[in-house]
């Protein structure tokens, strides 16, 4: 799969690029098989593998797509950052002017491993737990070791390894307007909520 990206919109900074993976982590993930594309929405996050970039996550052994990661097909996890709409009110006026979306997202292409032992399992599940825990600061964790009852959790799901084979990012964000033009989105973007100032914040930092 080839993401869309015209020249002015493909970003290659890496620190941008897995902040938006460590930030944005539940990932739509594609793979094809025989009878058409399955498609999965799983948390994923970063994590250093003999000295490398990978990704770690798990799906409940119910579905059916881990049995294209064992495989060895080729998957697409799509990571979906800050996104708005753009009015065209918040350009100077011309008569060329439109609505239009601004975004960033990250494709990520590889191939998965299974983590088929519960001690491997159980690790990934931990990361996974601190990943996303330490946003929320609530101090909750997994005991060190698992009990019965996780351990029976721990059947009910698939853990692995995604190695990255290719990354394409595309950050659509006002580059084709003015230097004037983008300010004054940001700073409109800025009012409107959590969500799309971090959008006028990557609009920000992408324009220095």
């Amino acid at each position: 799969m080839t993401l869309y990206t015209p020249h002015h919109y493909a970003q290659h900074d890496s620190a941008l690029i897995f902040e938006i993976i460590k930030t944005y982590g539940f990932a739509t993930v594609v793979t094809q098989g025989s009878d058409g594309p399955s498609i999965s929405h799983l948390p994923l996050i970063l994590d250093s593998f003999e000295g490398r970039q990978t990704l770690i996550g798990h799906c409940a052994r119910a579905n059916p797509q881990w049995k294209q990661f064992a495989q060895g097909q080729m998957l697409t996890a799509v990571f979906h950052g800050p996104q708005s709409y753009i009015s065209p009110a918040w350009y100077e006026p011309e008569p060329d002017n439109v609505p239009t979306w601004n975004y960033a997202t990250v494709h990520v292409r590889g191939t998965a491993t299974i983590i088929d032992d519960a001690g491997g399992a159980y690790d990934l599940l931990q990361k996974t737990v601190r990943h996303f825990e330490a946003d929320l600061q609530t101090g909750w964790t997994l005991p060190e070791t698992p009990n019965r009852d996780l351990l029976n959790l721990i059947n009910g799901i698939v853990a692995f390894r995604i190695e990255i084979q290719d990354i394409q990012a595309k950050f659509k964000l006002s580059q084709k307007q003015t230097a004037t033009d983008r300010a004054t989105v940001a700073r409109e973007l800025a009012k409107l909520g959590e969500e799309r100032s971090k959008l006028a914040a990557l609009m920000n930092r992408n324009s220095t």
